[in-house]
Formats: structure tokens, sequence, C-alpha cells
């Protein structure tokens, strides 16, 4: 593997980024606006939280959105951009493996932008997020907010190679909306056995650990970079496949 192709590989795929609007969009209005709508619209009242190895506590309810905002939006963000990523570079890919490129170079500069993508979203997230409330540790929510982003970035890579990008759009779009606010939601008394094994129960235990509870769950974060590790695993594999 060499650095000059993976730092080719890199700046193609940026510039590919830098000429599709939406993607620039997803990027930097998405995460703005969700994560200050949540925060800023939602009342103060107090509500009861189950945080974890806390016990129930008291917060208001734009604290719990803003915390449910910063996973949510980088689930979202990052699933697509796994899509685009994998519906974009499939067929570029391959004739870079024909021309000469080590296939693990083409994996690692994707990789990098899916990061890269995940890092700055999150970042715009926090940015708005802290405007709002003071967690507890903003690192820890950063943290969540990140391996939720790269943990979706994998499901949307996986998607983009079963479905073509409408579908995986559509797929992509709901899918964290019912992980993160249905099944994952802090608001919620009980947690169902199908609430555990989504992508997303780990990185909200994270979350809401550092927003709000004792401070970062670190068996939470364990859980989260296996569940990371395996997705990947998957995912390199298909995407391996598909070029």
């Amino acid at each position: 593997m060499r650095t000059n192709h993976v730092r080719t590989a890199v700046v193609t795929g940026l510039r590919e980024y830098a000429r599709t609007p939406v993607l620039l969009a997803l990027l930097v209005v998405a995460p703005a606006y969700l994560v200050g709508l949540f925060g800023y619209a939602a009342p103060d009242t107090p509500v009861p939280v189950d945080t974890p190895g806390g016990g129930r506590t008291v917060v208001p309810l734009a604290d719990v959105l803003t915390i449910l905002g910063v996973v949510l939006v980088a689930a979202m963000v990052g699933g697509l951009v796994g899509l685009f990523v994998v519906q974009s570079a499939t067929a570029a890919d391959g004739r870079l493996v024909v021309a000469g490129f080590p296939p693990a170079s083409i994996l690692l500069a994707r990789g990098t932008i899916l990061t890269m993508a995940a890092a700055a979203t999150v970042g715009i997230s926090m940015a708005v997020a802290v405007n709002v409330f003071t967690p507890v540790s903003a690192l820890g929510l950063a943290m969540a907010g990140l391996l939720t982003a790269l943990i979706y970035g994998a499901v949307g890579v996986v998607v983009g190679t079963q479905v073509d990008q409408l579908a995986g759009v559509w797929v992509l779009l709901f899918a964290p909306l019912l992980d993160i606010v249905l099944y994952q939601n802090p608001l919620a008394t009980e947690t169902t056995v199908v609430a555990t094994l989504l992508p997303g129960h780990a990185t909200m235990r994270i979350a809401v650990g550092a927003g709000v509870g004792s401070g970062v769950d670190w068996a939470a974060v364990a859980t989260a970079v296996t569940y990371l590790v395996a997705l990947t695993a998957v995912a390199v594999g298909l995407y391996s496949r598909s070029t």
C-alpha cells in the first residue's frame, strides 16, 4: 500500500464531494439545523431520564432532545455519506484497481473520507449543542456522535451494495429515526430486547451518560467499538466484492 495512492484517492473523493451540493448541505446545514431545532425549540420542562450507572435523574427536556439530536443527525449523515461513497465510487474504484491501485489503498481512502465527514458533522453538532446546555462530558458526547456516524457509515456502505441510491436514501433516513428516536429514546421507561440489538443502543448510552449522567460509560464504548469493527468487516467484504 502506497501513501501516494491513498492521498490521490482521498483528494479525488473530496473533489467529488465538493461538486455535490447535497452532500455539503448534509455535512453543514443538517447538523446545525436539527440540533439547534431540538435544543432551542424544546421547552425546559423537567423530565425523568434513566442514566447509565447513575439511576433516574430529572433534567430539562431541551437537554435531552439536544443529546438525541446529536446522535440522530450523526446516524443520518453517517449513513447517507456511506451510501454515497459506495454508490458513487464503485465503478471508479474498480477502474483504479485495474490501473494498479492496491485495493487496501482504496479502502483506506474511502474510510478516511467517511471519517472526515463524520468528524465534520459531529464538530458542527457539538458547536451548536454546547450553546444549548453544558454536558457533563463534552468529549464523551462528541465520542458518542462520532461512533454513531461511523457505525451508520458502515451500515450505509452495506445498504449501498444491496440496493440502488433512491431506495438506500429512504432506508438510511427511516432506520435512524426508528433506532434512535423510537427504540433508544432516553425518555422511555424500559428498553426492549430489539433496542439492545440495534446500532444506536450503545452510542445512545454513551451520549446520555456523557450529557446528563455521571460521565462516559466505558462499557458502552467497548460495545460500540465492537459493533463498529464487526459492521466494518462486513462492509469491507461487500465493498471489495462490488469493486
